[in-house]
């Protein structure tokens, strides 16, 4: 296994971000779900259930730019 080094101040900025996508995604899924309960597919909220489960473990998810985020975005409703 490779070891990186971090600054303190990088790693915490790093725990806050993905803190905030946390509850960002599941403010998002209560609300989506609260808006429109009968037009969402039962399929788009099991992903981003578990989207929101592997955050909360632990696991990120890594995009290069804003695009990115939009396509894997997309890509959820297929």
């Amino acid at each position: 296994m490779n070891i990186v080094t971090l600054p303190k101040n990088k790693y915490v900025q790093i725990l806050n971000t993905q803190e905030k996508l946390r509850s960002d995604l599941t403010r998002l899924q209560k609300i989506v779900s609260y808006i429109a309960q009968d037009e969402i597919s039962s399929l788009y909220m099991t992903r981003l259930f578990k989207i929101e489960k592997g955050l909360s473990a632990g696991k990120g998810i890594k995009f290069k730019n804003k695009n990115e985020i939009k396509k894997f975005f997309r890509s959820l409703w297929l």
